[in-house]
């Protein structure tokens, strides 16, 4: 009975190592270099605040096109290729894009495209990420942005965000914005 009930505990151990381990979206095997059915190769990179995960599959399958012919090319090979500097360069891209947290707990912000100022929330900060009601999204009020749009409106200055809500402009404002996401 005792025994039983240990090879119980035992397979539902190795079922949830299993369950922790995350598919790969490019091949659908493992991520796990332990666990895979030959198919692809993998490889986790990290230099800095990039992390990048090597599949061979999925290097294969964007750039064949232009001359990738192994479908199986291990990573070290794949890191003397023009197409390993790309990988990286779209890696922090996206790492900028998303805001994403670096392993020393900087964050690698996205700037305004309108005034070019770090979008962040906090005290310090003149934008303001906000939601309209029924409608989906996120809306981030820029005082740059907004103060373009309605200077020759008859907005005379940049406003924080609660002066702007007390104004007459955040209602078309509104409705501005909830064209904009209609289109």
């Amino acid at each position: 009975m005792v025994r039983q009930q240990q090879q119980q505990q035992q397979q539902q151990q190795h079922t949830e190592k299993k369950k922790q381990t995350k598919t790969c979206l490019a091949c659908g095997q493992p991520k796990s270099r332990y666990e895979n059915d030959g198919s692809s190769i993998h490889f986790f990179y990290q230099q800095g605040s990039v992390r990048y995960f090597y599949c061979s599959t999925k290097v294969f399958k964007t750039y064949s096109g232009e001359g990738l012919t192994n479908q199986r090319m291990p990573f070290q090979d794949f890191m003397e290729t023009e197409f390993f500097q790309r990988e990286l360069e779209a890696t922090t891209k996206g790492l900028r894009r998303k805001g994403s947290r670096n392993g020393r707990g900087l964050t690698l912000n996205t700037l305004c495209r309108f005034c070019k100022m770090e979008l962040k929330q906090g005290l310090n900060s003149p934008h303001i990420h906000t939601g309209v009601p029924g409608v989906p999204g996120k809306y981030i009020y820029c005082p740059s942005k907004v103060f373009s749009i309605y200077k020759g409106q008859g907005m005379d200055k940049e406003m924080t965000w609660k002066e702007f809500q007390d104004s007459a402009f955040y209602e078309v404002e509104k409705q501005r914005w909830v064209a904009e996401k209609g289109k």
